[in-house]
């Protein structure tokens, strides 16, 4: 079993109560927007200087990444990190849509805040 800083033996459900109360609790979503063709093409070849944007619900953009820090590699959309959140955009291979995928470490107001700004970003970076 784990344990704590203190060398107590702590559960797994334990470990995550601690983790939570020390850096907030996760919430996640997914949600499809509609996009035409030309828009999922523009959202998979987006660089981060089409996305002139300094704040997501409230907190300074960390990161905004279009390509995997470690190697490089194109991710195929766009990835917006802020202290307490982050989304990500990415356009679907099947259906006129783009998918968004969006967390928050504080709670469902600010998972709905980090959405809807995503959103606005995504519309201005594609024509939408």
């Amino acid at each position: 079993m784990p344990r704590d800083h203190g060398g107590h033996r702590q559960s797994p459900s334990q470990l995550y109560r601690t983790l939570t109360e020390r850096y907030g609790s996760p919430v996640y979503a997914r949600v499809d927007t509609p996009a035409s063709r030309e828009q999922k093409a523009a959202l998979a070849r987006l660089s981060a200087e089409q996305v002139p944007t300094s704040e997501l619900a409230g907190e300074k953009i960390l990161a905004t990444l279009t390509t995997a820090p470690a190697n490089g590699a194109p991710i195929g959309g766009l990835k917006v990190v802020a202290e307490s959140g982050w989304f990500a955009a990415r356009p679907s291979g099947t259906e006129d849509v783009y998918k968004l995928y969006a967390e928050s470490f504080r709670g469902q107001d600010h998972l709905t805040a980090i959405q809807e700004e995503a959103r606005a970003i995504v519309a201005r970076a594609i024509g939408g």
